[in-house]
């Protein structure tokens, strides 16, 4: 993609979303990723898997409503007024905002997904407790990811990018084993606050990958990486 024209998206995003504040992705992030998504040659969308929502979803809504990117975006999101809010300001189809909710597993349950990452979804549909809601947003929360997500209809090799910024802590890496058969080969995989908890070495753990891009601005980090197989 041109860079003015994820400007235009982006500006527009700005006026009909939340602004690029402090808890968003930063606009670079953004731009880095949409100018490497390329729209498939038989015309069916771009694949998106966003996890956790906010102003980069308006982001990609109105790169869809302006006609400069043809996207299909899935959006997980755990906080249920934050979802309602995100949905309302989305009108077209093409977005979907799944609400879920949270659950946390223990250190040794963690380890034995890592260790048998193909086995790591049905794993995840066994174990765990729920996280009570009041604890969903404790930022500081350990191994709790998205409860639901195992139940999420996502054709194998089906997602051209991955977005992970959420949820909170460190449980997000989980992202890696439960949605390593949705992503095509060569998938781009953003990973918002890289360097808060070890997401790039349990990202390696699981996919062989090319660091692509890098950006460490205040309190703006993010890794722009692609896959290049699976371990």
């Amino acid at each position: 993609m041109l860079v003015r024209d994820i400007e235009k998206a982006l500006l527009h995003a700005e006026r009909h979303g939340f602004g690029f504040g402090a808890m968003s992705l930063s606009k670079s992030a953004l731009v880095h990723l949409a100018r490497k998504l390329d729209p498939p040659g038989d015309g069916s969308p771009i694949r998106i898997l966003e996890l956790g929502g906010g102003q980069s979803t308006i982001f990609w809504s109105s790169l869809e409503k302006m006609s400069l990117l043809p996207v299909r975006v899935t959006t997980l999101e755990h906080d249920p007024a934050w979802a309602r809010e995100l949905q309302a300001r989305i009108t077209n189809e093409s977005i979907d905002v799944s609400l879920q909710t949270l659950k946390q597993i223990s250190g040794s349950d963690w380890e034995r997904m890592f260790a048998d990452s193909d086995k790591a979804g049905l794993m995840w549909e066994e174990i765990g407790e729920s996280v009570p809601s009041e604890q969903f947003n404790h930022f500081t929360i350990e191994n709790a990811f998205y409860a639901e997500a195992h139940s999420l209809i996502l054709e194998p090799e089906s997602i051209d990018a991955m977005i992970v910024d959420g949820p909170h802590g460190n449980g997000r890496s989980l992202a890696f084993l439960l949605f390593a058969a949705a992503l095509k080969p060569g998938a781009l995989v953003l990973i918002d606050d890289f360097d808060h908890y070890p997401f790039l070495a349990d990202f390696g753990r699981v996919f062989r990958y090319e660091e692509l891009y890098r950006e460490i601005i205040g309190d703006k980090r993010w890794v722009l990486a692609q896959c290049t197989g699976r371990r």
